[in-house]
């Protein structure tokens, strides 16, 4: 059974939220913790005096419990103020950091924007020289194209490790065997996968790992960047030396307290019980709806990231429709829903832009009920069969 789920808030918002690959709403207990920290340590963590120290403490409880998630040890996780910053000082610091004989990256076609405008911003300014590795039809890189793309000059590897639309995972330990063999460092974004499938970076070939706390149920603006020992980096901001002079800035104490909260009390065995839910949902879907096409490995993957087409349907207005029903769902990324182009991760994946087009995304949460897909599954059955008996206009006859 999923936990309680936290109060809705008043106002026009939707009844069903299934849009948790976006933002997942945060835990109360996140809220609670959050609430007191922030009135009882107000002080600078940086500061020495008694609550200082005390503020200090929290984020090094943090520390400690994000690190204990990810199987390392806790001076080797840096704040920073989300995924998007974590995976910019991945990438940039590591070029930055590197001799210049060494600035080619190799960046795979379905990253989140984050990755690949920060990867281009590089090639762009001429500070590095970027490649980008195909995936297969359901959204995998092959180990073997890797170990065919890397260079001499190659400096690092970036693949995300459950894709944000599609959901699919990425081999990582192969891909890691290949840049450790290749002297390559290997950059994972895992926003979408931590702690909902096992990642022990201590078993992992992998040098840097991105997460953030608002995909699982902790706090918006808070990330953190694993850094494996040994790994140069060069800041992305300059000042009071903070993080070890990884990340200078007044910590976020409120901020990273909910986020080590979130770890904490996210249990191991959520990541399962929600793939059990897409299968159920999918399996409704099969019946209701003959023809449903499953983009990328479904619940297979991650296991919370269900993306659907309806052939024939748009995604944007499925999406559309289901929101004025009260059901949240999304058509594609947080981060590419305004955008009236395709999803560059379909694009990807050999999907035509008609295909692309009818990709309709939907993400559980720790606290999805079966109720939540039944209302699903039941507004979209009703959605489509009133668009497919809907007669045609008579200049479309």
């Amino acid at each position: 059974m999923p936990p309680a789920a936290p109060p809705r808030p008043h106002g026009r918002r939707p009844h069903v939220f299934l849009d948790n690959a976006a933002s997942a709403p945060p835990d109360p207990a996140v809220l609670d913790h959050m609430s007191k920290v922030d009135r009882r340590h107000a002080a600078n963590p940086s500061s020495v005096h008694r609550p200082g120290l005390r503020a200090m403490r929290e984020v090094e409880l943090a520390r400690h419990r994000i690190a204990a998630r990810l199987g390392v040890e806790p001076d080797t996780i840096v704040f920073t103020s989300g995924g998007t910053e974590a995976n910019n000082l991945a990438l940039k610091g590591a070029v930055w950091a590197a001799p210049r004989h060494r600035r080619h990256l190799l960046v795979s076609s379905i990253e989140h924007p984050c990755v690949l405008e920060t990867a281009a911003w590089l090639h762009h300014t001429g500070q590095a020289e970027v490649s980008h590795i195909p995936v297969d039809p359901l959204g995998q890189v092959d180990p073997t194209t890797v170990a065919r793309m890397i260079r001499p000059d190659t400096l690092l590897v970036s693949v995300m490790h459950a894709n944000n639309e599609v959901g699919t995972l990425q081999p990582l330990h192969a891909i890691g065997e290949v840049c450790r063999a290749a002297g390559v460092l290997l950059h994972t974004d895992a926003c979408q996968s931590f702690c909902k499938v096992p990642l022990d970076a201590s078993a992992l070939p992998i040098d840097l790992i991105t997460i953030n706390g608002h995909k699982v149920h902790g706090p918006k603006g808070v990330g953190a960047l694993y850094v494996r020992p040994g790994v140069a980096l060069s800041p992305l901001f300059h000042g009071g030396g903070h993080e070890e002079g990884m990340r200078s800035g007044t910590l976020n104490v409120p901020g990273i307290a909910g986020f080590g909260t979130a770890v904490h009390v996210y249990p191991p065995a959520d990541g399962p019980r929600m793939a059990a839910l897409a299968r159920t949902l999918l399996g409704w879907l099969n019946e209701a709806l003959p023809g449903v096409r499953v983009n990328g490995a479904g619940p297979d993957g991650v296991g919370n990231i269900l993306n659907i087409s309806v052939p024939g349907h748009s995604g944007k207005a499925l999406f559309m429709a289901l929101d004025r029903r009260g059901v949240a769902v999304s058509s594609s990324s947080a981060c590419h829903a305004t955008k009236l182009t395709p999803s560059h991760v379909l694009l990807a994946m050999g999907y035509s832009d008609e295909q692309a087009d009818e990709a309709l995304r939907i993400s559980l949460g720790r606290f999805t009920t079966r109720a939540d897909i039944e209302a699903l599954r039941d507004t979209l059955v009703d959605i489509v069969h009133t668009a497919s008996a809907a007669p045609v206009p008579e200049e479309h006859q």
